[in-house]
């Protein structure tokens, strides 16, 4: 990827398709964590000041020179978490990275800001589509692994159409989560 040869590359419209950005402010850093939600390494760039301070494999722990550490883990899309831990601090020291310009973690954030009734409404919607998906489809996932030992577990005979209409809500659900960088492994992985 061209952007960790060194410098932050500016944030394209077509960036929220793939790249993951959250910023904080530590003292005097601005750092910026970048995520290619695509790259089967899974590596995480670290950007101090537009600079690139290190690449690691997720999860990816950054010590701070501030004090401190940025704490990063990749989900199958999205973010498992992406956070600054600083024990130093009484209230336990741990704070959520926020979505910079130009990722589709952002405009989500800000269309929850603008519309808050409607992302709520969407997020439950979302939560209930995957959990209806996880509800009907586990059995038939069991029931594929249980043919080598035999066993089988009642199953939900929904038609064709609706599995196909499941499976679209569910990737839609789990991609509003991850923008909204809520993450359950039960729902999320």
């Amino acid at each position: 990827m061209e952007s960790r040869q060194g410098m932050l590359r500016e944030a394209k419209w077509t960036d929220v398709f793939w790249r993951g950005l959250y910023a904080a402010q530590v003292g005097e850093g601005a750092y910026t964590v970048e995520i290619d939600y695509f790259d089967i390494r899974e590596r995480i760039a670290l950007y101090r000041n537009g600079m690139l301070v290190d690449s690691q494999k997720s999860p990816a722990v950054f010590e701070l020179p501030e004090g401190g550490r940025i704490e990063v883990a990749m989900a199958l899309y999205g973010v498992k978490y992406a956070r600054i831990v600083d024990g130093r601090r009484s209230d336990g020291g741990e704070v959520q990275l926020v979505p910079a310009p130009g990722s589709a973690e952002y405009l989500r954030l800000r269309f929850a800001r603008r519309h808050p009734a409607v992302s709520r409404a969407i997020a439950v919607l979302a939560w209930a589509v995957l959990a209806v998906a996880l509800v009907t489809q586990l059995p038939v996932t069991l029931n594929s692994l249980g043919h080598w030992v035999g066993f089988a577990v009642p199953t939900f005979a929904l038609p064709n159409w609706a599995n196909a209409a499941l499976a679209v809500a569910g990737l839609l659900a789990a991609l509003d989560r991850a923008f909204r960088m809520k993450y359950n492994p039960l729902l999320d992985d």
